[in-house]
C-alpha cells in the first residue's frame, strides 16, 4: 500500500492506495472529491498537479499528451483518471477546480 495525499483547496485527504491503482477511481471511491466528468481523459476535468512522487507514477498517456498543453505538462499537471500509483505521492487539484 502506498500513501497518497490529495490537496483540494484548504483541505487535505490521505489515502492508502494499492500498487497499480487508478488515482481518480480509488480517490472517488474513498470520498475524496476530485472533480471529474468522463474518467477517460477527454474532458480534462480531473486535472491535478503532482507535488511529489512523480517517479512513482506511470508515464504520460496518449490522452494526456493530446489533451494537456505542453506548459501544463511542464508544471507537473496530469489527469487523475490517467494516473496509476506505484509509490507514495502528493497531488493538488488544479486551481480552477479547488474550493
Amino acid at each position: 500500500m502506498h500513501r497518497v495525499v490529495v490537496h483540494i483547496g484548504p483541505k487535505s485527504y490521505s489515502l492508502e492506495v494499492p500498487t497499480g491503482a487508478n488515482l481518480l477511481l480509488h480517490a472517488v471511491s474513498h470520498s475524496v472529491p476530485i472533480p471529474f466528468h468522463c474518467t477517460t481523459g477527454r474532458c480534462t476535468t480531473c486535472r491535478v498537479r503532482i507535488i511529489s512522487g512523480n517517479e512513482h507514477l506511470n508515464d504520460f498517456t496518449d490522452q494526456e499528451l493530446y489533451r494537456l498543453p505542453g506548459e501544463a505538462l511542464d508544471r507537473g499537471e496530469r489527469l487523475a483518471c490517467q494516473i496509476y500509483v506505484y509509490g507514495d505521492i502528493t497531488v493538488e487539484v488544479a486551481d480552477e477546480h479547488a474550493g
